[in-house]
């Protein structure tokens, strides 16, 4: 496990220093924020956290297909079940102040 890791570290800072090199100096792309230019060493930050996210997205995809598999199954799951309860709303209060209604403690007076 700490090899995997170790190995997803090590693939992160080569592809940060090429793509850093490549953005700003064969592309001569610059970020610009606001009407202002971004100097290099931040534009290679942000392309860093994005390559980062990248590789730990491919990283657990790769080594866990499985677990993508099983969070995209309860993701449609959990749409699913929102949209239900999106739809059938008014019926479930319905019956829910029905049952409420039933099985509330009639209140006697104390005199």
């Amino acid at each position: 496990m700490f090899k995997n890791i170790t190995l997803a570290v090590l693939i992160a800072m080569v592809l940060t220093y090429s793509l850093g090199h490549l953005v700003t100096q064969w592309l001569d792309l610059h970020i610009s924020f606001a009407k202002h230019d971004v100097e290099p060493i931040t534009s290679i930050i942000a392309l860093t956290g994005v390559v980062a996210i990248l590789v730990v997205v491919g990283f657990i995809i790769a080594f866990s297909l499985f677990a993508a598999i099983a969070f995209a199954f309860i993701a449609a799951g959990i749409g699913l079940f929102v949209a239900g309860l999106s739809v059938f709303w008014p019926v479930i209060l319905f019956f829910t102040l029905v049952i409420f209604l039933l099985v509330r403690d009639k209140q006697t007076s104390a005199h």
